[in-house]
């Protein structure tokens, strides 16, 4: 490379499509295209016939076969994707006529221009056989249509044109004979959508339709090449929810009906699309001030004044497009064959036209397609199995970058063009690189080599290897970081798969390298030279995988030293034949593999991690370009997890699956990732790192979750180095947390017995420490509440009986569970009997006693912190059950104070003693007729008196629980519910003692009436009744004198 020639020419050598592209560069730049198809009709999707596929032409054997003399018109359509070089086959073609042609052929070429109609005008009348038609008022108008007019004003004009093309249709948009396209209803809907201020912006915009058909009717603002059809598309008319409210609030009737249909209708999308793209050919022509049949009119004058002349004529259009607006007719001119119009005296006429294969299929007339018999197809992979033709167009841009113009066009005017004087540079940057040999001589590939420009192009995507792309993303990108980064180069580093990893090795475990030198040292050694970690002289200078160490050092490169080999063989290239056959000599390595897609994702986001500081991870995010990435997050930490030997370590598998299982929660995450998560060890942005990742990646992508790929003995080799290199930090944070040790078994076992308390299973127990491992193994059901027990205690116990008191059971009953084999999920367990008592006799000893600044309340694991909450809640209630509890006992106790001399109560006999009495008062009241005797309730009666045992001892034990200061200990009596038997006793007596109360007032009254009257006869009639009073007397003083009055 000459660098100060390069600085000034590349873009305008690399750009094809501007303006002033000259001869020179062209002639210089071109490349013989070898792998052309011909065919007289294409197949419905715009493809080559099979057949036809068989035998391709080269672009001498094209125009052999088309530019040869001939007396018949002839029409032919050169077709391919858009960058596939048709304009470049077109120009070529114009360049040879114009030096092989007769004198009596007349060469019109329409170039490219700025790709606009108004381009393509300004070139036709600037055409001497135009400017002298006969015809002045057809040449004025073309003269007008070129006039140029403020864009915002001509845009306004596209615009409301299609309003006034819309307005005065009937919905057939010309069509006489044709169905409508549009309901009439619709029609007026749209016009009054169209005039609508809110929706007249969103077409208006940048890049909108309305944009696209200024574009490439007046100008290319950006005076390149521009393949967009002018037409509306789908998203044109697609109508959000925002917008479809702002036109609510401001359109008329008929414009928010037609919005309405609009929203998320596709198919009523697309019938409108397509009908507003009917009036797009009208609307040019109004704009332009052209009628239908002008081009067709010139083109059919300059045939006859050519006829008058005795010549012939032969038009090259690089690409029909740039006619937009009068295509159809301008097609119709060139394919109107002068057999069929004697009398109009045309000449013959031979018109080479360029086209996409997708405007063709889309815009070509149904019968314009049917008139078309010779078709050229240039394939958008030119220089697939052509390596030679491939390395040689990069070596002619290189070297015509390199040459001052007016070199170039000494060689076409002095040297015509010839290869044989063709100029080479020279060099002054990039000795070394390799070179091309071109007839007898050597062009510089700088900032290329053989097996960069063989690599960069088998990286391009299928559909980018043609010339335009490879000048676009890959000559252009180069050659600018050359000229301007050489200290970073290459800036730009493709992702790829290294087959042999012993050189990225040897460069990765370099501790004198920083990782940045290291990404750059390795993608230039595999991708510039040969990535082999080999090194060998020639010319006495010193060579390192292919690469002379002249140019380590002109990039500033540290020198990697490699396996002293010899001097290999030059490797030979793939040349295509002038048939379109290819050779294909010996190889000394397996040809490259394509790469994964994701692997290459992954990677490259990879590398911008490693090398940009302030570039974040995409995690978390499920689009394409993370997808891979996430994956290897994931699958990272599913290896830790299921490859670590937990139980060896000393941690349980319920303490694993705590971590394992909580969100946001990781062994391993990124630096710098987008997503937050909390995780044990960070990757730092490094290569090591990468080559961690990268393992992943291919284990998911290319082992379809397996080790079984390429290359992969090294990659586990690494995983498995690395993973025990971390696995004391993994293993120590899996159970500590700020350098605490993580206890949420302790508080799930407590909370575990304080059910138990609840539920009634400690009754036999005076206090915790009494308790025993074995406890917590019993079935232990949850108890109903149908019992003494206060609402608060109740409640308690429900909440303890729900969830949280089974997930405190399940992991008290699960943690020290030893799964049996290799597999976490495993249903065979064995149980760790002795550690699960030592560890639940550490909880024992606390006596259940927890201050909150025991509790774990700040664990970073919700699935452990949870157990240390849960016990808090259900600590924070046991003063509240206790003191309701002891509350409800005081009561009852104070009610038998009232009764019953309590320091009386030896044994049960005297619990005894008094329900008899209570029982023959109510039976003598029944004998008295004293109306208290229908609360006389014997089954009552006699269940306490059964119970009088159990009554004794709840009376004692209420008595003792009033005295306990400590709530877990009190808890524990309080389990015994001494509320459920004292509470029938304690109600017994309140009742007898209000019916002594009655009976007693009842008695005296009614002995006081014994006297009532006179007479024996009286006397007698009462003496039963006074006697049965007597003796109801004699009971209840009995009872007050012996229990109520103590």
């Amino acid at each position: 490379m000459n660098k100060e020639v390069a600085r000034k020419r590349y873009m305008d050598v690399i750009r094809p499509d501007v303006m002033h592209n000259s001869q020179g560069d062209f002639l210089a730049t071109h490349v013989p295209m070898k792998k052309l198809y011909i065919t007289e009709h294409l197949t419905d999707h715009a493809e080559v016939p099979e057949q036809d596929k068989k035998y391709p032409k080269t672009e001498e054997e094209v125009y052999d076969q088309f530019m040869t003399e001939r007396e018949e018109d002839q029409f032919v359509l050169v077709i391919g994707d858009s960058g596939a070089g048709k304009s470049h086959l077109i120009r070529w073609i114009n360049t040879v006529l114009e030096i092989r042609k007769s004198d009596n052929e007349i060469v019109l070429p329409i170039r490219r221009a700025d790709n606009t109609l108004k381009g393509t005008i300004k070139q036709l009348i600037e055409l001497p056989e135009v400017k002298n038609l006969p015809n002045k008022e057809l040449y004025k108008k073309l003269v007008s249509a070129t006039t140029t007019v403020p864009e915002n004003e001509l845009k306004e004009t596209i615009y409301y044109q299609f309003i006034i093309q819309i307005t005065n249709d009937d919905g057939k948009a010309g069509d006489e004979n044709g169905e409508r396209k549009i309901s009439n209803v619709n029609r007026k809907h749209l016009i009054a959508l169209l005039q609508n201020s809110l929706f007249k912006e969103k077409l208006m915009e940048d890049d909108g339709p309305i944009d696209r058909i200024y574009t490439r009717f007046a100008e290319n603002k950006l005076n390149e090449i521009n393949d967009s059809i002018p037409e509306f598309h789908q998203e044109d008319f697609q109508i959000d929810t925002e917008l479809y409210y702002q036109i609510l609030a401001s359109a008329d009737e008929k414009a928010r009906k037609i919005a309405k249909n609009m929203i998320d209708d596709v198919p009523f999308i697309n019938s409108i699309k397509a009908y507003v793209n009917l009036f797009v050919e009208k609307v040019i022509q109004r704009c332009a001030g052209l009628e239908p049949g002008d081009l067709a009119n010139v083109i059919e004058e300059i045939r006859q004044e050519l006829f008058k002349q005795g010549k012939t004529l032969t038009i090259l259009i690089e690409d029909i497009t740039a006619a937009s607006g009068v295509d159809d007719s301008l097609l119709d001119a060139l394919l109107t064959d002068k057999i069929e119009y004697p009398d109009k005296n045309m000449c013959r006429i031979n018109a080479i036209v360029g086209s996409t294969d997708g405007y063709y299929r889309e815009k070509f007339k149904t019968n314009t397609k049917g008139r078309i018999h010779n078709f050229v197809y240039v394939p958008d992979d030119l220089f697939s199995g052509d390596q030679n033709g491939l390395i040689e167009f990069f070596a002619k841009y290189l070297n015509t970058i390199s040459l001052e113009a007016d070199v170039i066009q000494k060689w076409v005017e002095v040297g015509k063009a010839s290869m044989d004087s063709y100029p080479v540079h020279t060099v002054t940057n990039g000795k070394g690189w390799g070179e091309h040999k071109l007839e007898g001589k050597s062009i510089n590939l700088f900032p290329f080599t053989k097996n960069a420009i063989l690599f960069l192009y088998e990286k391009q995507d299928i559909a980018k290897r043609n010339p335009r792309a490879l000048m676009r993303e890959i000559i252009e990108p180069y050659v600018k970081d050359a000229l301007d980064h050489l200290g970073e180069f290459p800036v730009k580093r493709p992702s790829f798969h290294v087959a042999n990893p012993e050189l990225q090795n040897a460069i990765y475990n370099n501790n004198s390298l920083n990782d940045a030198t290291k990404i750059r040292l390795s993608h230039f050694m595999y991708i510039w030279g040969n990535g082999k970690l080999q090194t060998y002289e020639k010319n006495g200078i010193k060579h390192i995988a292919g690469i002379p160490s002249d140019v380590y050092e002109e990039l500033g490169l540290p020198i990697i030293d490699g396996n002293e080999v010899s001097v290999p063989d030059e490797p030979g290239v793939e040349t295509d034949t002038s048939g379109g056959g290819t050779t294909h000599p010996p190889k000394e390595d397996e040809p490259l593999e394509k790469e994964n897609e994701q692997v290459l994702i992954a990677l490259a986001e990879v590398d911008r991690w490693i090398e940009h500081k302030d570039y974040k991870l995409s995690i978390g995010a499920t689009t394409k370009n993370v997808r891979a990435l996430n994956d290897a997050r994931k699958n990272i930490n599913d290896y830790l997890y299921n490859t670590i030997d937990w139980l060896s370590e000393g941690i349980a598998i319920d303490a694993m699956l705590k971590i394992r299982d909580t969100g946001n929660k990781y062994l391993v995450a990124f630096e710098r990732q987008t997503m937050k998560s909390d995780a044990v060890v960070t990757l730092p942005a490094s290569i090591e790192s990468r080559k961690i990742i990268e393992a992943f990646v291919r284990w998911s992508e290319v082992g379809k979750k397996s080790w079984n790929f390429k290359g992969s003995t090294d990659y586990l080799y690494r995983v498995q180095k690395w993973s025990n290199s971390i696995k004391p930090l993994i293993v120590n944070a899996i159970m500590h947390y700020d350098d605490t040790q993580a206890d949420y078994f302790t508080y799930a076992t407590a909370a575990e017995f304080l059910r138990l308390i609840l539920n009634g299973y400690c009754k036999n127990y005076q206090n915790p420490q009494n308790f025993t491992p074995d406890m917590l193994l019993h079935k232990n059901p949850s108890v109903q509440t149908n019992n003494g027990h206060t609402k608060t205690w109740n409640d308690l116990m429900k909440m303890m009986n729900g969830a949280d008191g089974k997930d405190a059971r399940n992991c008290v009953l699960q943690y020290y569970n030893l799964p049996q084999g290799t597999a976490l999920t495993s249903t065979n367990y064995e149980f760790d009997h002795i550690a699960f008592n030592k560890a639940v006799r550490k909880t024992i000893k606390t006596g259940l006693r927890f201050e909150e600044s025991d509790l774990q309340l700040n664990d970073p694991v919700k699935k452990r912190r949870i157990f240390s909450e849960y016990l808090k809640k259900v600590l924070d209630r046991v003063d509240i059950v206790v003191g309701d509890e002891k509350a409800a006992l005081s009561l009852q106790i104070e009610v038998l104070k009232k009764y019953i001399d309590l320091e009386e109560l030896e044994d049960s006999s005297d619990i005894e003693d008094i329900i008899k009495q209570v029982g023959s008062f109510y039976q003598q009241a029944q004998k008295s007729h004293v109306s208290i005797a229908v609360h006389y309730d014997s089954t009552w009666i006699n269940n306490c008196k059964k119970n009088s045992t159990s009554i004794l001892s709840s009376i004692k034990n209420a008595m003792q629980i009033a005295e306990i200061e400590d709530s877990i200990e009190a808890l524990i009596r309080l389990s015994r519910d001494p509320m459920q038997t004292l509470k029938p006793f304690v109600d017994l007596l309140k009742l007898a003692a209000n019916d002594m109360e009655k009976a007693n007032s009842e008695v005296e009254t009614r002995m006081k009436n014994k006297g009532v009257g006179s007479g024996e006869a009286h006397e007698t009639k009462y003496f039963d009744e006074t006697k049965m009073l007597d003796e109801c007397q004699l009971v209840i003083e009995e009872v007050k004198k012996n229990h109520v009055i103590g």
